[in-house]
């Protein structure tokens, strides 16, 4: 544990061992709600109530059970082969960036065909995704203005489909959820940020670290080790998860004192050497891997089925299609986004071969 700056410039813990970021992430004494009602403190703009990553216990149990209610009635599975479609179709039309032909693209319309949202409007919702998801990237006042027009759109999206309900996410959740706009946009809004900076990341480490993609493993055993391994071993970092303390709380040899906020870094904890053999080597077959990419405890991802199915088809499609993929520069040319919630390339110049 050290004293650090968050990205707004306020005074923070930074936690970077893995024993230390899980307590942070799982321990009750730490929570988000003070972090959404203090001001800036961690990230520009003030974050709107009702939202699942703004809240705790026992309001975010209470939303959680409700997202979660809804995601049964209309399970995400339900996408995998239209979803293996589209990701052909888009490798069909693919251009020298991968983020922005493929990774992006494919992010958006996952979790816009899983909530229901047309077509003709996935680039303004992943315009105020990003804009949401975002660290100090934009002035307090156009975070707040996308987080408000990205809430009304659903809204205005719930209230159709309670009227004509569809097969998608966003009708169950008219049925499950008190108030369904916030819990749609938070899967929206991390939903897309995680799965175009999962896809961008997953491609770089195999590039560079891994074996690239003409040695795909065969099993679907195989496969899954592979995909956490990747999880785990995020080129770029990780994401800094923010909280709060509720009370004084000793970890290690500091106290951290209420009110006092805690960066928990999953990326260096995920290569903590005291908790994983070879922690700085990239190991497709890894078997001991409870990594914390997607969170622990009562914050636990609730998408990481879905994230782990479209990282998967991605990948594949990618393997089967253009085994022989390469960078098309240097890996230390690769610029990586600032200010972003969930850090990952600008753009990733390839060969497709």
């Amino acid at each position: 544990m050290k004293r650090v700056l968050t990205p707004t410039g306020h005074p923070a813990w930074l936690a970077t061992s893995y024993a230390d970021v899980r307590l942070v992430l799982s321990d009750a004494r730490f929570g988000k709600a003070p972090l959404a009602s203090g001001g800036e403190t961690t990230r520009s703009g003030r974050l709107l109530p009702g939202l699942l990553f703004t809240t705790d216990p026992p309001v975010h149990t209470s939303l959680r059970d409700e997202l979660l209610a809804a995601m049964r009635m209309c399970p995400s599975r339900l996408l995998r082969d239209s979803l293996a479609g589209e990701a052909d179709s888009l490798l069909s039309a693919i251009s020298g960036d991968l983020v922005g032909s493929y990774a992006a693209p494919l992010a958006m319309w996952a979790i816009g065909s899983w909530l229901g949202v047309p077509a003709e409007d996935y680039s303004r919702c992943a315009e105020w995704s990003s804009i949401v998801l975002s660290l100090n990237r934009f002035p307090g006042s156009v975070v707040e203005d996308a987080q408000c027009a990205l809430i009304d759109y659903l809204e205005g999206l719930a209230r159709r489909r309670v009227s004509e309900p569809q097969a998608d996410l966003l009708t169950a959740l008219t049925v499950t959820a008190a108030v369904p706009a916030p819990l749609a946009a938070t899967v929206l809004a991390t939903g897309y940020e995680t799965l175009v900076a999962g896809i961008a990341n997953a491609v770089l480490t195999l590039l560079t670290a891994g074996p690239g993609f003409s040695s795909w493993p065969s099993s679907r055993v195989e496969v899954r080790r592979l995909v956490d391994e990747l999880l785990r071993f995020s080129p770029l970092g990780g994401t800094l998860r923010s909280r709060c303390a509720l009370e004084d709380v000793p970890i290690g040899s500091v106290v951290v004192g209420k009110g006092e906020v805690v960066l928990a870094a999953t990326g260096p904890a995920n290569r903590d050497p005291a908790r994983f053999v070879d922690a700085e080597q990239f190991c497709p077959a890894r078997r001991d891997n409870r990594h914390m990419a997607f969170g622990v405890g009562e914050r636990f991802c609730a998408g990481s089925q879905l994230a782990v199915m479209v990282l998967t088809i991605a990948l594949e499609r990618i393997a089967f299609r253009y085994p022989g993929v390469r960078l098309a520069v240097d890996p230390s040319d690769v610029v990586v986004l600032e200010g972003a919630a969930e850090p990952r390339p600008v753009s990733l110049p390839v060969h497709w071969l």
